[in-house]
């Protein structure tokens, strides 16, 4: 990280940098089927036509886009760090409401 940032910019550095590894795993997750319908295809298991529908289909869905595109920064970063398995203390204690209406469950 640039020793030229203040602290402010290191800690907005950090956030995006999180957000940015949550974004890279959902994608991948979500490409992986893709990828194995590609694998199908290619060893001849899975016809052209039906290879090109699925990649339309997944162009088609804005899930993701939406997830980051119309979520408060402050949100997707919180959802960043529970996915990711990296909430602190504080931020379970300061979210409790949210993170158990996302599905987190505290086993501490």
């Amino acid at each position: 990280m640039d020793s030229r940032l203040t602290p402010k910019q290191q800690k907005r550095e950090q956030e995006r940098e999180l957000i940015n590894e949550y974004h890279k795993m959902i994608t991948e997750q979500a490409l992986e089927p893709l990828y194995q319908s590609f694998l199908e295809w290619k060893s001849g298991a899975l016809p052209y036509f039906e290879l090109t529908e699925l990649i339309h289909v997944f162009h088609k869905n804005q899930e993701i886009y939406k997830e980051f595109a119309y979520t408060d920064h402050k949100d997707i970063l919180l959802l960043a760090k529970m996915k990711l398995e990296r909430l602190t203390e504080q931020d379970i204690i300061d979210n409790k409401w949210l993170l158990e209406s996302w599905g987190y469950d505290d086993k501490t």
